[in-house]
C-alpha cells in the first residue's frame, strides 16, 4: 500500500519528497567527513549512492513502509537535501 508523501510548509521551510534533482546536494552532504563525524556510517565516495538513496526513498513510499523528506529553505528556494 503506497503512502501519500506530504509536502509540508512553514514560514521558513518546506519538507517534500526527494527528487532526482536532489542527488548532487545529497551527495555533497553525505560525502563530507566533517558533516558525518557523528553519523553511524562512513562518508559516501560515489554519487551513485545518492541516486540509490533517492530510489530507496521512493520504494519505501510505494511499499508503505516509510517516507524520507528533503528540506528546502523557503527564502532561498535551495534544497539542503537533508533527510527528515
Amino acid at each position: 500500500m503506497s503512502l501519500p508523501t506530504p509536502t509540508l510548509h512553514t514560514a521558513r521551510l518546506r519538507l517534500r519528497p526527494f527528487d532526482d534533482a536532489d542527488a548532487n546536494n545529497l551527495f555533497a552532504l553525505h560525502s563530507s567527513a566533517y558533516v558525518l563525524r557523528y553519523w553511524d556510517a562512513p562518508p559516501w565516495s560515489d554519487r551513485v549512492r545518492a541516486e540509490r538513496f533517492i530510489t530507496a526513498c521512493r520504494q519505501m513510499v510505494e511499499e508503505g513502509t516509510g517516507a524520507r523528506l528533503a528540506v528546502d529553505r523557503v527564502s532561498s528556494g535551495r534544497s539542503s537535501a537533508g533527510a527528515a
